[in-house]
């Protein structure tokens, strides 16, 4: 993974936090996700993305940014089955990532512990891709 091309702020947890989820989008992509829209906001990011072998849709990464810490939702869209699906959002499953930004972004805005972003993004992946297949037998 490259160092994620951002501007560099003052060091501020508002640039490092843009620099993290840069992070998480090319891991995404790296395993084959493909971002199919990317909205960076102030203190909230939201970037969907579509993998065509994948039994998901879709998965959103829903991100806000509290102090320190940013909250990761990772929503993985199955296909709409039933009336149901349509209704109460059944076909949607969320898995809720923590990180604390200072963990992962230097001061001098550099990516640190990238095996621990790593291992985050295969799990979430995993668990999203499981719900559906289970959900399925």
């Amino acid at each position: 993974m490259s160092n994620p091309s951002i501007k560099k702020g003052t060091g501020g947890s508002s640039s490092k936090d843009k620099y993290l989820v840069v992070a998480l989008h090319q891991l995404m992509e790296e395993y084959g996700w493909r971002g199919i829209e990317k909205h960076f906001g102030f203190v909230k990011h939201h970037i969907i993305y579509v993998k065509p072998d994948s039994p998901l849709d879709k998965i959103e990464l829903k991100a806000n940014v509290l102090g320190n810490h940013m909250d990761v939702d990772f929503l993985g869209v199955t296909p709409k089955k039933g009336l149901l699906d349509r209704v109460f959002d059944f076909n949607i499953r969320v898995v809720r990532k923590s990180f604390e930004i200072s963990k992962y972004v230097s001061n001098d805005m550099k990516i640190l512990n990238e095996q621990s972003l790593r291992n985050n993004v295969v799990i979430v992946i995993k668990q999203l891709e499981e719900a559906v297949e289970s959900k399925e037998q």
